[in-house]
């Protein structure tokens, strides 16, 4: 069985991550090798995230996340402080239970 924390990671994740890249590239501008030395992944992995390649599970999920945390993290990350992406991440995760996301519901 897969734990909730297991869940969390190959959904929550990506969706946090799916959600700021798109805010740091359609806002800020900011070209994808940057990101991607911002986030810790691959240029292409940043590529498949601008383009809409990625499930519809995370992009449902990425949909119903707090704009205005995202907002907030990708201004302060745009703006010289690209070492709050982990702290964005944890931010995201921490909220987890508000999701009504198939592993919020595990016992």
């Amino acid at each position: 069985m897969i734990s909730g924390y297991e869940k969390a990671y190959k959904e929550m994740v990506p969706a946090a991550r799916a959600a700021l890249i798109l805010e740091l590239k359609k806002k800020y501008n900011i070209r994808e090798e940057t990101i991607s030395r911002y986030l810790g992944i691959t240029q292409a992995a940043i590529s498949k995230y601008v383009n809409g390649k990625y499930s519809a599970r995370i992009k449902e999920i990425a949909e119903k996340m707090d704009r205005k945390i995202i907002e907030e993290y990708a201004a302060m990350i745009a703006n010289g402080k690209p070492e709050m992406v982990n702290k964005y991440l944890c931010t995201i995760c921490g909220m987890l239970n508000s999701f009504e996301c198939s592993f919020s519901k595990i016992k």
